[in-house]
């Protein structure tokens, strides 16, 4: 009696172990604190809304590096495993990678080209600023709100959780800091040679 009470104890920690893995896998790894605990914050509210009100869950993994494997190869045996609908964002600091992949049932709520465009989208703008400390908290926690807000749109559910026009103001604050710089230096360079041709 005294050992079937004691297995069943030990089958019921498994089962909240288990559990609790799965309520808090959404960040599957974060080398080193590469994005703060702020920002991870942010992310898990997020994700855990969207997971409980879709079944999907985005799921983030942040490398100080993966060691010159390919990030496809990285992410395809990360998600081996998993059965249940995914989207997994994946950022690999050293080595200037990021990508997404998703499961088959979620690849129609989201355009990949979109979010990940060096112009348009709202992780890559963020991670080519030279400068920015937390640049890459910045980048992880736009790039996963941006995907959860286009499923829950695909979806029509609202987030609560949603940081909304936050994100995409400062996209726009980056681009038109990124697209005026370009044009001051191309302006810069024309000038400067024009008026070195009239002076000689």
């Amino acid at each position: 009696m005294q050992k079937q009470f004691v297995g069943r104890y030990f089958i019921a920690l498994f089962i909240l172990f288990i559990s609790s893995l799965n309520a808090k896998g959404l960040v599957i790894c974060n080398d080193n604190n590469i994005v703060n605990p702020r920002a991870i914050k942010e992310i898990e509210k997020i994700g855990d809304e969207l997971k409980q009100k879709s079944g999907i869950s985005i799921l983030l993994c942040v490398k100080k590096s993966i060691n010159g494997e390919k990030i496809k190869s990285f992410e395809k045996r990360l998600v081996k495993k998993i059965t249940y609908p995914y989207i997994l964002l994946t950022l690999s600091k050293d080595d200037k990678k990021v990508d997404i992949i998703t499961s088959q049932d979620t690849a129609k709520y989201i355009d990949i080209n979109s979010i990940l465009s060096p112009f348009s989208g709202t992780i890559i703008p963020i991670l080519t600023e030279k400068k920015g400390k937390d640049k890459y908290s910045a980048a992880m926690l736009n790039g996963y709100a941006d995907i959860a807000d286009r499923v829950a749109k695909a979806l029509g559910i609202k987030l609560k959780s949603s940081i909304g026009n936050t994100n995409r103001i400062l996209i726009n604050i980056l681009r038109v800091i990124i697209y005026g710089s370009f044009l001051y230096f191309v302006v810069f360079y024309i000038k400067r040679k024009y008026f070195t041709k009239k002076k000689r």
